[in-house]
Parts: C-alpha cells; structure tokens; sequence
C-alpha cells in the first residue's frame, strides 16, 4: 500500500490523498461484489452527488430565469416594455426552453435512479450526461 498526498485548494487537514494497492491479498469473506469490479461501485457512489447538484443548478437557473423576465416585465425601452421586444422574447424563449429540457432530463434520471436503483451503470451515464 502505497500513499500520496493530493494537494487540493480545500484545506489541508480534510487529509486528501491517492491511495494505491499493488498485490494485495483481500480474504475472500471481507471481498465486496466481484472481483475485480470495485471501481464500478466506487463510481456508482458519485450518482446522487451528481444528481443532487444538477437539481440544485437547475433551480438556480429556474430563479434566476424568473428574476430576468420580472425585469424584462418593468423596464421599459424606446417606450416600450423590454419583454416586447423580439430579441428579447426569443432570448427569453430559449432560456425557457433550456430550462425545460434539463428539467425533463431530471425528472428522467430520477425516475431511472428509483426503478433501476441509484447504484447501478445505467444512473451513471444518464447522470453523468445530464
């Protein structure tokens, strides 16, 4: 076993480190799943994370999305409101309609994470693309 410290912009004492077995021998009673397959449960760890922060970026874009088309709703230029003006409403249209996609997407994975389970290759990829 063999031990490297990773120098991380977080603070030092979190103990961040790269950890590497050569040879190792694991008594088969403390084997977990497959031989061979512990980088696969190691990934598949990461799916909620994951899934967790593009939630929470999806519901930080919804705001802020909402926080634009208040604006465009009372500023008014050339006498006119701002949302009337074509430019601005397709860039107010595709900032919806971005919204709506990853929304989609999400309600996609999470449906995906609670039938096939968090855990599994599937939920990876899915979350790893959304």
């Amino acid at each position: 076993i063999q031990t490297k410290v990773i120098k991380s912009k977080y603070s030092s004492a979190a103990g961040t480190a790269f950890v590497t077995y050569e040879d190792c021998v694991v008594p088969k009673r403390n084997l977990f799943g497959q031989e061979g397959k512990g980088f696969q449960i190691i990934m598949s760890n990461f799916n909620h994370e994951r899934w967790m922060i593009c939630v929470v970026c999806i519901q930080r874009a919804r705001l802020c999305t909402e926080e634009v088309f208040k604006w465009a709703m009372q500023r008014k230029v050339f006498g006119a409101k701002l949302v009337e003006q074509p430019v601005i409403r397709e860039k107010l249209a595709q900032m919806f309609s971005g919204l709506e996609q990853l929304t989609a997407m999400g309600y996609e994975v999470t449906h995906a994470m609670n039938q096939v389970g968090p855990q599994s290759a599937e939920i990876g990829g899915g979350g790893a693309v959304f």
